[in-house]
């Protein structure tokens, strides 16, 4: 039996270094709002939500490591730029900015089962093309000569995928094996990235569709959730 409420990070030749505090923080909260119930109500819950509120428990991650003296960067989010292929508007989810140093970090979310890894895959490549269309520079309005020139050269792009793990309530009992099959079939599929995972005790979810169904009609729990950061590099 794999105990409730753990996390690990997987980081293939300790690649991403510089976000495994931050990992290991949005991690620890996900656990702690679990435990918060029934003081939150588990329709509440950030990994209750469909797109699970991934960005918002990011962001205040990173204010407590910052507010702790455990990070070097001030983070910022929903960022505006200009995309080059339609010359619109675009947004950054996350940025994280040092004296030398720029990280921009674009989160999907998805739900999926033990057995298909199409949907992450979709969402990968999405948030991968969304950074690469993105103008840097008009980010970069009035800033120093300084700091124009750090960030042009020394910047991460990071495409992140949060992947909340699924269950028929029916099957919850073998959530164990249904959990590490996917994590082994993620780590399979996606071996040069930062892979982390991060268990809890089961709980319902809300769902497309879901304002006619009653609390006793509900069929589908979150089992725990795998993220995927890759470090992709713009041309």
């Amino acid at each position: 039996m794999i105990e409730e409420n753990y996390w690990r990070i997987f980081a293939p030749n300790n690649m991403l270094a510089s976000l495994r505090d931050l990992m290991d923080e949005v991690c620890r909260q996900i656990c702690e709002y679990r435990e918060s119930v029934p003081f939150v109500p588990e329709l509440c819950l950030p990994t209750a939500a469909k797109e699970v509120s991934l960005t918002p428990l990011i962001m205040q991650a990173a204010y407590n490591l910052h507010r702790n003296d455990k990070a070097v960067f001030w983070p910022v989010s929903e960022m505006t730029a200009t995309r080059y292929e339609k010359g619109s508007k675009g947004r950054i989810d996350i940025g994280l900015f040092s004296k030398r140093h720029a990280t921009f970090i674009e989160c999907k979310a998805v739900r999926s089962s033990a057995t298909n890894n199409n949907r992450i895959e979709k969402a990968l490549d999405k948030a991968t093309e969304q950074l690469m269309d993105i103008e840097l520079e008009t980010l970069l309005f009035n800033s120093p000569e300084e700091t124009i020139n750090n960030i042009l050269a020394n910047n991460k792009f990071i495409p992140m995928v949060a992947i909340n793990v699924t269950c028929d309530k029916n099957r919850v009992e073998d959530r164990d094996r249904l959990f590490m099959k996917k994590v082994e079939s993620i780590r399979d599929s996606f071996r040069n990235s930062m892979i982390v995972q991060v268990r809890y005790k089961p709980h319902f979810i809300r769902y497309n569709g879901d304002i006619d169904v009653k609390v006793w009609d509900r069929k589908l729990m979150s089992i725990g959730n795998v993220f995927i950061l890759k470090k992709v590099f713009k041309s």
